[in-house]
């Protein structure tokens, strides 16, 4: 019997196709790691190829080697990362089955992660030759146990790297939330000011540059509810001094004018009683003339009226307020006979005090009269009522308040026109 042993590289070894992916240190962590697998698996190849070529010489010497099948995996069972190719019976068979650790170790490392990780291996050839054939041994290394270290390792890795991320945007979105904060608040206090609510201040930040500008923006607030306040006394005084106006002239209209037409219309009584006595054409003449004075004086009288209601409503604090809405729009009606207007005034008080009636009274007949004038309107629906809410604090008063609700179909009236004063005015007044 005699034997021969030959090396050479296996053809159908386990081989991975290496992976393109990752850049920087993921890129090179995953070389090292390829690198190392390959080392372990060369080294343990090496060392089951010089048990496998001592076991073959000792079972030779001995005429054993058709016990090569069963000797070999026993000598080499100390081995993890290899494993054996024996010819049984015309085939190839795997001696050393890796059915449960290498099963096991599947589980714990993904395909993706031994794809791009395994090394390209290759195999060790003995040829055993015997009297009766020839037959080779093949030795091949099995990655798997070094695969599973080291997505052991990796999922260890990538739990603290995800940790540590973690952390890392819980600072971020701490330390961001603490400059930012001050911003939305005063994007909020901007869109405030845009509102109208000059009384918007903000809290003092403290971040230096951001406090900056909080310090100019409360500092603008300041001067812009300073100025709309002023803006207010202003326009309170100036209806105080246009109503004081009108009171003013209503007064000389009803006692110098009305007296001067009640005059004129006595003497004009006077003058026809006398041409009534009169014969002939002058008597006529005379009556003529006179009726003439009597229609002019009548229709002088009925302007001054009007007049007198504009400027000042007669019965106001006389009679109740429902009672002066209602002749204000029956007035308007009359003067206005394209539009209809409806209104609804229930649950009023017979008198909230001078300046309130009159106030409300100059809303409605200021309201009305734009949107029929301005925003040509076809119908407008007015509705008065009084508005009770509960009070807070210790008594709990019950407050009241007025609320009156203009709509009207026209299109030419927006409170959005920058140049229409209407909504501004109506506005001011019922601040004042």
């Amino acid at each position: 019997m005699a034997w021969s042993i030959g090396t050479d590289a296996a053809s159908g070894c386990y081989r991975r196709r290496e992976s393109s992916g990752g850049r920087g240190r993921g890129r090179i962590w995953i070389l090292n790691t390829r690198s190392a697998t390959h080392a372990e698996i060369e080294s343990s190849l090496g060392i089951a190829q010089g048990f496998a070529q001592a076991t073959i010489r000792d079972l030779a010497s001995r005429g054993r080697l058709d016990q090569l099948s069963e000797t070999l995996p026993q000598e080499l069972r100390s081995l993890r990362h290899v494993r054996l190719l024996l010819m049984v019976d015309g085939k190839l068979n795997m001696m050393a089955p890796i059915s449960v650790h290498g099963e096991h170790v599947s589980r714990w490392a993904p395909k993706w992660f031994a794809a791009l990780v395994g090394p390209n291996l290759s195999g060790r050839s003995i040829r055993v030759v015997s009297a009766s054939r020839a037959d080779p041994v093949i030795i091949i290394g099995e990655p798997a146990d070094e695969i599973a270290e080291a997505w052991r390792d990796f999922a260890s890795l990538a739990v603290i790297w995800l940790t540590l991320n973690f952390a890392v945007l819980v600072i971020l979105y701490m330390v961001l939330g603490r400059v930012l904060h001050p911003l939305a608040s005063l994007a909020r206090g901007m869109q405030s000011l845009k509102g109208g609510r000059y009384a918007t201040r903000l809290k003092p930040s403290r971040v230096k540059e951001i406090a900056l500008i909080t310090d100019r923006f409360n500092g603008l607030a300041g001067n812009l509810d300073g100025a709309r306040e002023e803006n207010s006394q202003l326009y309170r005084q100036l209806i105080s001094t246009q109503e004081q106006v009108r009171r003013e002239i209503a007064h000389e209209l009803h006692d110098e004018a009305g007296a001067c037409l009640f005059g004129i219309a006595a003497n004009a009584s006077s003058i026809r009683t006398f041409s009534d006595r009169l014969d002939g054409p002058p008597g006529a003449e005379i009556g003529e003339h006179v009726g003439e004075i009597m229609n002019g004086t009548d229709r002088l009288k009925a302007m001054n009226r009007s007049i007198l209601k504009q400027l000042r409503p007669g019965p106001i604090g006389q009679v109740s307020l429902t009672q002066l809405i209602k002749e204000l729009l029956s007035g308007l009606q009359r003067s206005h006979r394209e539009t209809q207007i409806l209104a609804t005034v229930s649950d009023l008080a017979k008198s909230y005090g001078e300046g309130c009636d009159l106030t409300l009274y100059r809303c409605i007949q200021e309201g009305v009269t734009a949107a029929v004038r301005k925003g040509r309107a076809k119908t407008v629906y007015v509705d008065v009522c009084e508005h009770k809410t509960a009070g807070r604090g210790a008594r709990k008063q019950v407050r009241k308040s007025l609320r009156a609700t203009l709509r009207f179909d026209g299109s030419g009236l927006s409170a959005s026109k920058p140049k229409d004063l209407t909504f501004a005015t109506i506005a001011e007044r019922a601040r004042a």
